[in-house]
């Protein structure tokens, strides 16, 4: 593992070693791989909430089964527990099958997805939101390259008001709807 002061790179990382609202590391990353063993730490140790801010729930992230498995987890495991998406492609979402929207659909009131209002649409940045301390970023949802980490509260809360923000100016998402022929 790599380090340079509180910043480590994820390639060599022992992330299992990395505890959700423990320690200050920043960690950069740059590779699909490491972003989805990133989301599934992040989402397998949240107890309360995550936030995910996406364009399409990308599959090769999103529709992994370690981060579905600690979604589902989290929500079925905590009576308070819940997972929220901003989500500024439905079609893609559904058109690929994405598995984090059925999942949405048996557990509608612990996973709601909408889609941000027209204002909104522009933002390029995708982010998971882990309770009050953990997250991960990346400046730009084409690119692979962020940072994360599992204990910056101040990070975190930025990032939580810009989605809270965008959530209560946001609507269900119409593509997300099943069609019953």
């Amino acid at each position: 593992m790599e380090t340079t002061g509180n910043i480590i790179t994820a390639a060599g990382a022992d992330i299992g070693a990395l505890q959700l609202g423990i320690g200050s590391q920043e960690v950069v990353f740059d590779t699909r791989r490491e972003i989805s063993d990133l989301v599934a730490a992040l989402a397998g140790q949240a107890t309360r909430s995550l936030l995910l801010y996406t364009h399409d729930l990308e599959p090769l992230i999103f529709d992994q089964q370690p981060f579905l498995d600690a979604v589902r987890a989290m929500v079925r495991g905590h009576r308070d527990s819940h997972l929220l998406v901003l989500l500024q492609d439905g079609r893609s979402a559904v058109q690929n099958s994405n598995r984090l929207i059925e999942l949405s659909r048996r557990l509608s009131s612990r996973i709601q997805v909408r889609r941000p209002q027209s204002e909104y649409r522009d933002f390029a940045k995708t982010f998971l939101l882990a309770d009050n301390s953990g997250y991960l970023q990346r400046p730009l949802y084409s690119r692979y390259e962020g940072t994360a980490s599992f204990n910056n509260p101040g990070t975190n809360r930025r990032l939580q008001q810009y989605f809270m923000r965008v959530w209560e100016h946001s609507e269900p998402d119409t593509e997300l709807r099943r069609l019953h022929l």
